[in-house]
């Protein structure tokens, strides 16, 4: 089975940022290309994966418009191609985006759980694997977005333990999604530009119950840099993947846009590729890490 992975994307318009309060929403925007990542989306259908992981802000500030936009876009590049798509701290950002459920609205149809469930966590079951997405992306009122941490709450915790005993998953290749990342990897953390402000603040809480469950590989996103650490849990070396953001106008190799292939058979993560998009070539190639 081969799972292609992609992350913010961070879908948005210049002119829908034009208002004083919100013109230095411009800068952000401009970091982000909607062709390129329309380039990005059609390299990966090419590959024809049997399942797609989507691991959040697909918006830039959760405007009702970026969430059609984003959604019309993964139709459009990706037809029917399965797909599992969680939220990122971006898609949070707006009160009425959480109270009138601008998420869910535009994503329903790929958030529907193979598994009883009320909202998060979700559990998509394919070729003897099982994807389960957790929402690490809480929205706190009165508090400004930019200051809200990330966060899995103990409910999704303990949903996510009680599937991890059930026959459905016994034998399964068990992958996790998440937007926010454990950690930062020796070479992230050592890179010069700034650190995010609103990391998961309780990482150790989520790595000691992946470290009590048959977990076999990690997704996330929120870093706008390819990542890739080994964690021990429970005993286990366990690969932790992102492909930065598949979307990123940027020229450095490290922070152009991107996304993730990775081959599971016979219950192991058997390859793991990235595929850039080459702004000097015009091209979607394979990255070299």
């Amino acid at each position: 089975m081969r799972v292609a992975h992609i992350t913010d994307i961070h879908v948005g318009r210049e002119e829908d940022y034009r208002s004083p309060e919100e013109v230095e929403w411009i800068a952000r925007v401009r970091k982000h290309s909607i062709e390129i990542l329309k380039r990005l989306l059609e390299d990966l259908a090419a590959h024809a994966p049997d399942h797609v992981v989507v691991t959040g802000d697909l918006t830039q500030s959760s405007l009702r418009e970026e969430f059609r936009e984003s959604a019309r876009l993964l139709r459009q590049c990706l037809g029917d191609l399965p797909m599992t798509v969680l939220p990122g701290n971006h898609d949070r950002w707006r009160a009425e985006a959480v109270e009138e459920g601008f998420f869910e609205e535009s994503f329903g149809p790929w958030l529907r759980s193979d598994l009883p469930s009320d909202g998060f966590p979700i559990c998509h079951l394919a070729d003897g694997v099982a994807i389960v997405a957790l929402d690490s992306s809480p929205f706190v009122p009165g508090l400004p977005p930019a200051e809200v941490c990330g966060e899995v709450s103990e409910a999704q915790l303990g949903r996510l333990r009680e599937w991890a005993r059930l026959p459905e998953l016994a034998d399964r290749f068990l992958v996790v999604a998440l937007h926010h990342h454990l950690r930062l990897s020796d070479v992230d953390s050592r890179a010069a530009d700034p650190k995010d402000p609103t990391p998961l603040v309780n990482a150790a809480r989520v790595e000691e119950v992946l470290g009590e469950i048959p977990v076999d590989l990690v997704l996330h996103g929120h870093r706008h840099r390819q990542m890739r650490l080994d964690l021990d849990l429970g005993g286990k070396t366990v690969p932790v993947l992102c492909p930065g953001s598949g979307s990123r106008a940027d020229p450095r190799s490290e922070r152009a846009a991107k996304y993730g292939l990775y081959r599971i058979e016979d219950g192991r993560l058997a390859e793991v590729r990235f595929r850039v998009w080459n702004p000097f070539a015009e091209a979607v190639e394979d990255y070299h890490y």
